[in-house]
């Protein structure tokens, strides 16, 4: 039996491993989670445990140690960004408020800003954390390298920011450049420290909507394409045995060509849900090249289907996107409180097998 990274590694290869790899992805949201504690309590397992059993990878990085922000997040509050919490009846989210870049029409606008630093992380410690984590090398390692565009959006507005690509791109260009240069020291020097350990680079900026692409195909490759490129490169540079994975929803097919022209090997999220995003229409055109991360839908499978469906399902896409290698089964993204656990059940079943399953239930018992 394969460990849980030789069947990432031989799946990103392009080459079937001893059963398809697994990832939790986002993972569930915690008012979620509360709901999979008790149903796995239920019937004996640890819910926590089962987690960590049937993920394939882990994630690692540096940790924080610069000031804290304002709005006490540092996700998003080291670029300054504004946010309130927000009640939705079954539980709260974080809501942008506070655009700071909102109105910047001058490039010159930007020097000045107090951009975030990559000293604010400790490096030193990263190796230390992964080795104490990953004893053996048993899971896939996977790093962040950023998501330029994505927090060029979160800090001007996502109306602004699409409007500007088309009539003040040199703002973008600008920003971007700011953005870009501290995620690609951050990981260079990331990197450096562990870059032997590191199995997947994962980068995110959402490309598409749900009818087709949130901005053009020329748009993308003349304006961000150059800056995913960066990324890619020190990652080549620093861990070039490590794949390079791209975190976008929506309907992304028309632009994948481009992405990987920019260095990408792994598309996540695989949003089937999605204008032209079908599973057998990604494989045909794009699966020699690319390989694929999700496509268990968080939006209608998992949700609104019975557990039965949700096992058929799982198997259609293991049999698709997985022949051959090329696909690690996941949620499309994080799933929501309103899923009835017992799919989430069905999809282990079925993405496992029976026998794997049985094995991470047993290493679960309360």
């Amino acid at each position: 039996m394969m460990t849980p990274r030789e069947r990432i590694v031989t799946a990103l290869n392009h080459r079937p491993p001893d059963r398809v790899p697994f990832s939790w992805g986002f993972g569930p949201t915690a008012e979620m989670t509360r709901k999979l504690e008790t149903y796995f309590q239920e019937r004996g397992a640890d819910w926590r445990k089962v987690r960590q059993a049937t993920e394939d990878k882990i994630g690692a990085g540096a940790a924080f140690i610069g000031p804290m922000p304002a709005n006490g997040n540092t996700y998003s509050g080291i670029w300054g960004i504004q946010t309130k919490s927000q009640n939705y009846g079954a539980g709260e989210y974080d809501e942008f408020t506070g655009f700071p870049l909102a109105d910047v029409n001058d490039p010159a606008q930007l020097h000045d800003y107090p951009w975030p630093k990559p000293e604010w992380y400790d490096y030193a410690k990263v190796r230390g954390q992964i080795e104490t984590a990953n004893s053996g090398r048993r899971k896939a390692v996977c790093v962040g390298g950023g998501n330029p565009f994505e927090i060029y959006c979160w800090m001007t507005g996502l109306e602004e920011s699409l409007v500007n690509l088309l009539t003040n791109p040199e703002v973008v260009t600008t920003a971007l450049d700011y953005i870009t240069g501290f995620f690609e020291e951050r990981l260079r020097r990331t990197l450096k420290q562990c870059g032997d350990l590191v199995d997947i680079i994962f980068l995110a900026d959402d490309l598409g909507g749900q009818n087709g692409l949130l901005i053009s195909r020329q748009t993308y490759r003349s304006i961000l394409q150059p800056f995913h490129r960066r990324l890619t490169a020190c990652a080549r540079e620093l861990a070039p045995q490590a794949f390079c994975m791209l975190h976008s929803d929506g309907a992304v097919f028309d632009v994948l060509p481009d992405i990987m022209d920019a260095g990408i090997q792994v598309l996540e999220a695989v949003q089937v849900d999605a204008m032209g995003m079908d599973p057998a229409r990604l494989k045909s055109a794009y699966g020699e090249r690319l390989s694929f991360h999700g496509a268990i839908s968080v939006q209608q499978l998992l949700p609104h289907s019975d557990a039965a469906t949700v096992q058929s399902e799982c198997r259609k896409l293991i049999e698709t996107l997985g022949k051959n290698g090329g696909y690690i089964a996941a949620p499309t993204h994080a799933i929501q409180v309103g899923t009835p656990p017992e799919n989430v059940w069905a999809m282990l079943e079925a993405v496992l097998g029976q026998a794997d399953f049985q094995q991470a239930l047993q290493q679960s018992k309360l």
